[in-house]
């Protein structure tokens, strides 16, 4: 076998990395290794030249790197403090996302969307904040009906409204609260 290459177990060819492969096998990275124990998802060279590439962009970094990735997403946020929290949760949100955690990140998702529509508004409330968003013409018609679905649906946090609901939060629920948050901060962005 060669060292910067795995077999991927359905259909034998091999590869570096199987995470977007997996998917013409409608299969996710944990469904794979559940059906093949001990499988491998990267190689062992894919991994070390991810590390290695990655150590190289965080050690010697151009001039601005920090500030970019610190501000980039939400440089549309006068409150700095805030702003840093965003960062934060955007980050753990796609790191959630990427690890299948789906509850943690619709919750994540979610509160940042709350976050960015209470800090436009006066309002104190996620459902208050939304009204004055659209009324005040912050928010068009069609990101109000998206937002009320991640207002509604993020309350699954409470297992007790998942369970009266007959709602799975599932990887289709995680990655649309995910591009709702995307589109929201692209508008306000521009």
């Amino acid at each position: 076998m060669n060292e910067d290459k795995i077999q991927c177990q359905e259909c034998k060819k091999y590869f570096g990395n199987l995470g977007m492969h997996l998917r013409t096998h409608d299969l996710t990275s944990r469904e794979y290794q559940k059906k093949y124990p001990g499988a491998l998802i990267t190689s062992e060279e894919y991994d070390k030249k991810h590390r290695e590439n990655m150590l190289a962009r965080y050690k010697n970094p151009d001039a601005n790197f920090y500030k970019k990735a610190g501000q980039r997403t939400f440089d549309f946020v006068p409150n700095k403090d805030l702003r840093g929290k965003l960062q934060r949760d955007y980050r753990d949100a796609k790191i959630c996302l990427e690890n299948e955690l789906w509850k943690p990140s619709i919750i994540l998702y979610g509160s940042i969307i709350e976050a960015i529509l209470i800090e436009k508004t006066t309002a104190k409330t996620f459902a208050t904040a939304i009204d004055q968003a659209l009324d005040k013409k912050i928010i068009s018609e069609k990101q109000y009906y998206k937002i009320q679905i991640v207002k509604n649906l993020r309350n699954f946090v409470h297992i007790h409204e998942e369970l009266r609901e007959k709602e799975e939060i599932n990887d289709y629920w995680a990655r649309t609260f995910g591009d709702i948050c995307e589109s929201i901060i692209s508008y306000f962005k521009t």
